[in-house]
């Protein structure tokens, strides 16, 4: 049997392993959706005991380790994964990016980062994470993933060998910025690229180059539990379904890694279309600033002239609006999702290492901090000088502004808190991926009550929601695609509907008599606060196409503003008539919108963006009553 000389270097942000060349065996498993004590565990162990007997040169795994990317699972993944007799490489699917409970940390902790490269003496070989973060969306690579890829691609190290990719999403729509990926891996002639996501064995076509998809553990495409088996030769690859105890058979896929007549039939995907803008010219753009990194947070407008957010890499900024210049910035260890709250003097929010953090707008200096020891995702809000925020997974505070004492805490919650509360005179009211909704109240922080769907689904959560309250009534739409009122006082049910295909978008007008939802089909609808059952008041297809982002609906009297995963702005009139009109602000989920006095939108988009959009509102529009 070859000998293989492994060669191990560490950088600050990837790590090496040289092969001897030759042609090579790959096993690829792909979206094994481990559980402890599941089923997909124990047809793991089968797979990689079948592994270990075949003795492939390596092994890759191209994300969706776990169901819903929670501790538990990631370290049951790991234990199985860890009896491989060779070495093997990881990266996290949307399972592990959308869902969990360290907000990536755990992952990062147990295979050393999201992303690696390595090499035999003839070909280079990146993985690199899609996401999407913490909230449904597009997949996603990071701008700073697409800076380090850029600069592994550049290092003369590497330039004569052969590159190969791999990721856990396609390199096509469904991937926001996959155009961008697409093309720095044409600019150094990526051969090949692996994928998973899918569940079965593909060959597809990523704009010119060959992408083989991966089988899932237990995949509809075959009758029993298997992983996908890659032989790598210089100039050609040939792709087996792989079962346990049962001979490797024929290829499935036979494929040139030099010839264009390999892919050319196949399909590929549209380029981001931003021709919309055209057709609304009336829509100016008053402020564009771009980070370096991605944006998860929200905008937080601290006055007309200091704006603040945070980024992927951690950093917390103050900008100023007339000139873009950084007044400030903190940073702290982990991405930041939780937008920004202030109330003109301290602007607080919660980081990934569990603390809440309350700095001085005017300079950034840390003011007080708060440890609840479970990461923090959620925005807070503030009235009357008093924060309200979800503090990770097992408690929810009320915090003073001034100095970051505690309040109350309400700390029977199992589940991690991600949205954004609201708050009515006596009440505050919060959804959690525990299943349930809680109102608690306000001045004590003890238990009114608490509703939950009646599903045992936890995916089905109020987990990513912001309330909204009119009416006596608490309004929400969440994963399971209904829409429900419940009595503010009692927690009861008054009514739910699944009538609209909802999902986590959702927003109230001015004077509370319309709540408004963006659907996952194209349209954005009205339904009345004051009915005692479901009343749709309007529902207009806004041409939006399929859509699931979270980002909240917006709204002053006249119009209704609603955001997609694909950077689309919708603004339709409020009696539901028209939409006015529609800005193209980038191809990435647009995080927050924020509305001013002066009828312009700010915004934040995961691609590193910040906007503001001055539109042409009509004053005329007759709003609905």
């Amino acid at each position: 049997m070859r000998v293989l000389f492994f060669v191990f270097f560490f950088a600050v942000f990837f790590s090496a392993c040289n092969f001897s060349s030759g042609s090579f065996r790959i096993a690829h498993l792909t979206d094994i959706h481990v559980s402890p004590g599941s089923e997909a565990e124990a047809n793991l162990i089968k797979a990689i005991d079948d592994i270990n007997a075949l003795e492939p040169d390596f092994v890759v795994v191209t994300g969706d380790l776990t169901n819903t990317g929670s501790n538990a699972e990631l370290m049951a993944a790991k234990k199985v994964l860890d009896r491989l007799n060779v070495p093997y490489y990881a990266i996290p699917g949307n399972h592990e990016t959308n869902w969990s409970e360290s907000a990536g940390l755990k992952f990062n902790e147990l295979w050393g980062n999201d992303r690696f490269i390595f090499t035999t003496d003839d070909f280079l070989f990146v993985g690199f994470n899609t996401g999407p973060y913490m909230k449904m969306g597009d997949g996603h690579v990071k701008q700073e993933d697409l800076k380090w890829l850029m600069r592994v691609l550049n290092n003369l190290e590497y330039k004569d060998k052969t590159l190969v990719s791999m990721a856990h999403y396609p390199l096509a729509e469904g991937l926001d910025n996959w155009n961008h990926v697409v093309d720095l891996l044409k600019e150094h002639d990526c051969r090949l690229t692996l994928c998973g996501h899918g569940h079965r064995i593909k060959l597809l076509n990523f704009d010119g180059i060959p992408g083989v998809m991966g089988r899932s553990l237990s995949s509809p495409q075959f009758d029993a539990p298997g992983y996908t088996l890659l032989e790598l030769r210089n100039d050609s690859a040939l792709i087996f379904n792989k079962q346990p105890s049962e001979d490797v058979g024929d290829p499935i896929i036979s494929l040139s890694l030099f010839s264009p007549d390999t892919i050319k039939t196949l399909p590929i995907s549209s380029r981001p279309n931003y021709s919309v803008n055209s057709q609304y010219p009336g829509v100016e753009v008053m402020f564009e600033l771009r980070d370096t990194a991605s944006i998860f947070t929200g905008p937080c407008l601290v006055n007309d002239s200091l704006l603040v957010y945070g980024n992927s890499l951690g950093y917390v900024k103050g900008v100023r609006t007339s000139d873009k210049s950084i007044l400030w910035e903190r940073r702290y260890e982990g991405a930041l999702f939780s937008t920004p709250v202030t109330n003109k003097k301290v602007v607080a929010f919660g980081n990934v290492q569990g603390e809440i953090i309350g700095l001085d707008v005017k300079n950034g200096r840390e003011v007080w901090k708060v440890n609840v020891g479970t990461p923090v995702l959620a925005e807070g809000i503030v009235e009357d000088n008093a924060l309200y925020i979800g503090g990770g997974q097992t408690a929810f505070y009320k915090i003073d502004m001034s100095d970051g004492r505690v309040i109350w805490k309400f700390d029977d919650i199992d589940g991690l808190i991600h949205g954004k509360p609201v708050v009515a005179e006596d009440e505050v009211v919060f959804g959690a991926w525990d299943r349930h909704l809680y109102c608690l109240n306000r001045q004590n922080g003890v238990l009114r009550w608490s509703w939950n769907n009646g599903n045992a689904v936890q995916l089905f959560s109020p987990g990513n929601v912001k309330p909204v309250i009119a009416n006596g009534k608490v309004f929400i739409v969440a994963p399971d695609r209904f829409m429900t009122a419940i009595e503010l006082k009692t927690g009861k049910e008054v009514w739910r509907t699944k009538k609209h295909q909802v999902r986590e978008s959702m927003g109230i007008s001015p004077d509370g008599k319309q709540v408004y939802a963006k659907l996952m089909n194209d349209s954005i609808i009205s339904m009345s606060s004051r009915a005692s059952i479901p009343k749709t008041l309007w529902a207009i297809d806004a041409g939006i196409e399929y859509d699931h982002n979270p980002c909240p609906v917006v709204a002053k009297d006249a119009w209704v503003a609603a955001a997609t995963k694909n950077g689309l702005v919708t603004v339709v009139s409020s009696n539901g008539e028209k939409v006015l009109w529609k800005f193209k602000a980038g191809n990435s989920s647009i995080n927050k919108m924020v509305p001013d006095d002066k009828e312009t939108l700010w915004m934040t988009l995961m691609e590193g963006k910040i906007m503001r959009l001055k539109h042409p509102m009509s004053k005329s529009i007759e709003t609905v009553h």
